[in-house]
């Protein structure tokens, strides 16, 4: 079921020497170079799955305003909340909180958090992501209103290659990495992570200690 499969079929196709429409020449360039940045996608994801699990990815770490960086996320990410008709309310107990984190990993970890939010959450028209202080931690909050994960799917959603039943089309479907990268992050920064679904919302919960 690897994308590169209708990659070799279409090419071949359009190599086979058959008088084909100009527009189905199109439609078939299209759908390969679709496919092939599906497929490069996996194996970035693959690589920085890996890189994670086993510890090859050093981390250079500095301060971080944790609460500032979620806003440039969602910044970053308007142009897929217009795509989606969706609205992003984005709300704040604290307005900084320093963590000591790598930047970029830290960042790459909630790009898959908000991308979840929005691949699943679409028809549920709002996401919500809210920051508190809970003691000595930062609460990072991603909720949506969309598609809810079955009970007996909770345990497993942060395992590689794990995708709930209904995601496994390819309209919605991504590589089963995005969540386990997150988590793997997550967790080399110290922290923890959470998910619950239920017929209210689906809210994942991300704890980071706060530097001293």
């Amino acid at each position: 079921r690897t994308p590169l499969t209708s990659i070799i079929g279409y090419l071949d196709i359009l190599n086979s020497g058959a008088q084909l429409p100009p527009e189905n020449q199109r439609k078939y360039l299209q759908i390969a170079y679709e496919k092939s940045k599906r497929l490069e996608k996996l194996i970035n994801d693959l690589f920085s799955f890996t890189k994670l699990e086993y510890g090859n990815m050093p981390m250079k770490t500095s301060l971080i305003d944790i609460v500032k960086l979620i806003e440039q996320q969602i910044d970053e990410f308007y142009p897929s909340f217009e795509e989606y008709n969706l609205v992003c309310e984005f709300k704040t107990y604290t307005p900084s909180a320093m963590v000591l984190a790598d930047g970029e990993m830290i960042a790459r970890a909630f790009e898959n958090l908000i991308s979840n939010a929005i691949k699943y959450g679409k028809d549920g028209k709002v996401i919500k992501i809210v920051t508190k202080r809970e003691g000595d931690e930062i609460k990072i909050t991603i909720i949506n209103y969309g598609t809810i994960i079955p009970k007996e799917d909770i345990p497993y959603i942060f395992d590689r290659f794990y995708r709930v039943e209904q995601s496994r089309q390819e309209s919605t479907g991504g590589t089963g990495l995005g969540l386990s990268i997150a988590k793997s992050i997550v967790e080399k920064h110290g922290g923890r992570i959470e998910a619950q679904s239920s017929m209210a919302a689906t809210t994942f919960n991300v704890y980071l200690k706060i530097a001293k």
